[in-house]
């Protein structure tokens, strides 16, 4: 067992640490923006987190130490603690389960910490304080005759519970008036002990003897000692039947005395006292009157006495001071506790370094959970429906690049699978702008979805969302849309291909993995200009410390002269040194026009089938029906809007959502490149051709629907809008 101060140092170390925790985590949500310098904070948090728990298991496995060393009732004040303790335990296990297994869950963590905090520091000062109040009386005693050598103690703790215990049979007078050596003391506090409701634990009996061994023993030779415990013997069992008068005003010979007191214990067995006289005590209160009530001794005493008298001297001498010994050494721990301690340390071990395997996906069970229960589950925002978010955090992750957070509305959230994007509308000078952006958090985060938009020369959205996009701000968005999705059912060894901030819709992939620790294979190829275009850097390297089969490989056109890493454009030799068995893995592309068809003409190269390649059409790619150059209607090209009752002449190259809104029709779109499915019409007469079809399910396009957006017309064509 520990010693007090160690104790006290220890529980001292497990607020301060919890202090601290609580500190950098506040430091983390205060610097949002700076994202490297959060990731650094939360992971020394986590480093905290783990060493608090090892001090919490250290602090039980003390207490549960002193439990099994007592056998009396608890008191009130231990029952506290030992409950603020339980209370602790399955706070820290549901905490370290949201961090590690369940980040949905992650707005519990702010609240729990406090909690944890509050209760630790409560924990610490219902055990401190109490020692820190009393006044402590520190001694070191060594005592060898019963196996106890350079022992502390605090006197006045064991004063009180001598008090306590011993008190509970008879008053404290018979205890102080007893003189006993330490193996006496013993004997007298284990049969104690053995008496129903003693409440005297193991620590108790420790406690008590080396008190009384230390206060009442006697301090004079082994030879005086004896004497002094079997005068005290005498004046206890004498006196039970008779006045002392009667026992020192007597003078008899050994022989007398043994028959005289082998009397006396028959007479109290006789008339049921035998409890009176312990095994032992008879001889020790002969061999006490054979030697100070002899008549030879008696008339000693006499004769000293009347010396003194006539001298005038004093025939009491002052007591020796016994001098402090060495400080004691720590108990052994018990061999069943440190078993319990060490599975339970084991345990969490286990659980902070191991991922568990395939948790199901929220979207399934979701689905289950609502057919039995519709009622309990938030209405999903529709794909055709528009849904305000209000801007709540801002993360810079590049110079022209950055992460914002916008905060659902408590009664909706999204239904959006990994890789899914936002029709966003916006408002610049009167004029409405409809931008698509790719989610790139965790369809896991149901009370927040992230956007990463990055700046565009002579862009509208894209430049006011990264210079002056405001926390508070509020936004109108419909979806979510597209086809570019994770299937873990299907896709169980995928590679990435990103280029620039084509990377998004993948990093919502990834945290859909790592959320619920999905055992997918996944390696990311990364193709940007330099370093400082690297977007979600820190997450990127914090990813590969937690998913297991996740590979990351960086590669930059224009790197520092100090790279060491893959350098150049994307090509076949850097797939094929860093994918193996490409043909087996599905790929999935994202990024700049000119980066996709390069990826696709290599994965073809490389033997991999076209419905193992999936792609999202990222950052504006002009479509392949032509462009607007010129500003003459062609003879014959012409569009009828039938319940618009309205007729418009295209020019080579218009799609019909532009004609549409040259002439004032107003036919809701989101993505504009044939994703999302919105701008859906019904054809009643005509031929059109589309420049991509992902949006429009087989059914939908089997009744005759059209995607305007990327619609072109073939002749005279009539539209049910």
């Amino acid at each position: 067992m520990l010693k007090p101060s160690a104790s006290l140092l220890l529980g001292a170390m497990f607020v301060i640490i919890g202090a601290i925790n609580v500190w950098l985590i506040l430091q983390a949500s205060a610097r949002v923006n700076n994202s490297r310098a959060s990731a650094r904070l939360i992971k020394a948090h986590r480093i905290g987190g783990y060493l608090f728990i090892l001090i919490f298991c250290v602090l039980s496995y003390l207490m549960i130490s002193r439990m099994q060393d007592s056998s009396a009732t608890m008191s009130s004040g231990t029952l506290g603690h030992m409950t603020v303790a339980m209370l602790l335990t399955p706070l820290l296990f549901v905490k370290v389960l949201i961090a590690r297994y369940y980040k949905n869950y992650y707005s519990l963590l702010m609240p729990l910490g406090l909690l944890i905090f509050v209760l630790s520091f409560v924990l610490v000062a219902m055990a401190a304080g109490p020692y820190l109040i009393h006044n402590r009386n520190i001694r070191s005693i060594s005592l060898d005759e019963i196996n106890l050598t350079n022992t502390t103690m605090d006197f006045t703790q064991a004063a009180a519970t001598m008090q306590q215990r011993c008190s509970l049979c008879h008053n404290l007078e018979r205890v102080v008036a007893a003189r006993k050596d330490a193996r006496g003391w013993l004997a007298t506090v284990n049969r104690m002990r053995q008496l129903p409701a003693s409440g005297i634990s193991e620590a108790d009996v420790k406690a008590i003897v080396l008190f009384l061994a230390s206060q009442h023993s006697p301090a004079q030779s082994d030879a005086q000692a004896s004497l002094a415990v079997a005068r005290a013997l005498v004046n206890q069992r004498c006196s039970a039947c008779h006045s002392l008068d009667r026992v020192f005003k007597t003078a008899k010979t050994p022989a007398e005395w043994r028959e005289t007191v082998n009397k006396m214990v028959m007479e109290a067995q006789t008339d049921g006292n035998a409890g009176i006289f312990h095994p032992g005590e008879d001889q020790q209160i002969v061999d006490f009157l054979s030697k100070t009530q002899t008549p030879e001794v008696v008339n000693q005493r006499v004769a000293q006495a009347s010396l003194a008298a006539s001298d005038g001297t004093s025939l009491i001498k002052s007591e020796i001071e016994t001098t402090p010994l060495p400080l004691a050494k720590p108990e052994h721990l018990k061999f069943k506790t440190t078993i319990l301690i060490f599975a339970g340390c084991a345990g969490a071990i286990v659980m902070i370094v191991r991922r568990p395997g395939k948790i199901p996906p929220a979207s399934p069970l979701g689905t289950m959970i609502a057919d039995v229960t519709t009622q309990a589950t938030p209405p999903a925002a529709s794909n055709d429906n528009s849904v305000i978010l209000k801007l709540v955090r801002i993360t810079r992750q590049t110079l022209d690049a950055q992460t914002l957070r916008f905060a659902l509305a408590k009664d909706c959230h999204l239904a959006a699978k990994p890789g899914q994007f936002l029709t966003f509308t916006f408002l610049f000078d009167g004029k409405k702008v409809v931008r698509s952006y790719s989610i790139c958090s965790s369809p896991a985060a149901t009370g927040y979805v992230e956007i990463t938009p990055k700046r565009v020369a002579n862009g509208c959205a894209s430049v006011f969302l990264n210079d002056q996009a405001a926390i508070g701000m509020t936004v109108e968005a419909r979806g979510p849309f597209g086809q570019f999705c994770l299937d873990e059912t299907r896709h169980k060894r995928v590679v990435f291909i990103a280029g620039g901030s084509g990377i998004t819709p993948l990093m919502a992939m990834l945290r859909y993995l790592d959320d619920y620790c999905l055992p997918t294979a996944v390696t990311l190829l990364y193709c940007v200009r330099t370093c400082e275009d690297i977007i979600f850097q820190s997450d990127l390297e914090e990813l590969q410390t937690r998913l297991t089969h996740f590979q990351y490989h960086l590669l930059l056109s224009q790197p520092p002269a100090e790279w060491s890493g893959s350098k150049g454009r994307l090509s076949r030799e850097f797939v094929e040194s860093k994918i193996e068995d490409p043909a087996s893995k599905y790929f999935f592309i994202c990024g700049p026009g000119p980066l996709m068809d390069s990826a696709c003409q290599i994965l073809s190269s490389l033997g991999v089938p076209p419905e193992k390649i999936i792609q999202e059409s990222f950052g504006g790619r002009p479509p392949s029906g032509g462009t607007l150059d010129s500003k003459v209607a062609e003879p014959g090209l012409t569009v009828e809007f039938a319940r618009s009752k309205k007729v418009h002449s295209t020019r080579p190259g218009q799609t019909l959502l532009q004609a549409a809104e040259q002439c004032g029709v107003n036919i809701p779109s989101g993505c504009r490149q044939g994703q999302c499915g919105t701008c859906r019409v019904k054809l009643l007469e005509g031929a059109v051709s589309m420049d991509a079809e992902q949006g429009l399910p087989h059914d939908l396009k089997e009744q005759g629907y059209v995607l305007t957006c990327v619609g072109h017309a073939k002749g005279p064509v009539k539209l049910d809008v």
